[in-house]
């Protein structure tokens, strides 16, 4: 199923559903406790600036921000991207496998459910682009829905688009990201709250230096 998945098709989805999207996600945080600790601690533990990848309307990246970082986002979508801009101080459209950034540029990065949308054969790509844009000791803070091979609808947030997800295991995803080097400072499962339906899993790991 996934070779069927192209990113212009992924933007497209995501460029109809933004509005949805941000109706439907913006006060997630409020129910997810344990979000909140990890990122709170993320936030304190970083220097600005912080890139939130796949940033959708911004809503993860708001929170960090609001506990004193800079933060800017960057999406697929130009229409999520053009959202985000209202909660962060600024937010670009690219490619998380090819960051528009320079090396070592950032002090920290976070991305919420958005390597769901990668392929497990470019997995280590896009660990390397966010261990490269990250300065040594800065930290990379990750979430995604536990499980098996990937997930395909036709519809989302009741509007008929395509959607896929590939589902991770907790060890697969701290091994790709050693493999890269990143030292992984915290690997845990937290099973779903009531308005979830799979498992998640967050690895937050110290950016190495990179080779010279």
């Amino acid at each position: 199923m996934m070779v069927r998945w192209q990113w212009d098709q992924l933007r497209a989805t995501y460029d109809t559903i933004a509005s949805k999207y941000e109706e439907r996600f913006l006060d997630e945080l409020e129910d997810k406790p344990r979000d909140r600790e990890l990122l709170s601690a993320f936030a304190a533990s970083v220097r600005d600036p912080v890139l939130e990848v796949g940033c959708g309307p911004g809503q993860i990246g708001a929170f960090i921000r609001k506990q004193g970082r800079c933060v800017m986002g960057l999406d697929l979508s130009s229409e999520m991207a053009n959202l985000a801009t209202h909660r962060l101080d600024g937010a670009l459209v690219g490619d998380m496998r090819s960051l528009p950034l320079a090396q070592e540029s950032l002090g920290g990065l976070v991305a919420f459910y958005s390597i769901i949308h990668v392929q497990r054969p470019e997995l280590r790509v896009v660990l390397s682009e966010f261990r490269r844009v990250v300065r040594p000791g800065g930290r990379v803070l990750i979430a995604v829905h536990e499980g098996r091979g990937v997930v395909e609808h036709n519809r989302f947030l009741e509007v008929p688009v395509p959607s896929i997800a590939t589902l991770y295991e907790l060890d697969e995803l701290v091994a790709a990201s050693r493999a890269v080097g990143l030292d992984v400072l915290n690997a845990e499962r937290r099973e779903p709250y009531p308005s979830e339906s799979t498992v998640r899993l967050f690895v937050e790991a110290s950016a190495m230096a990179l080779p010279e």
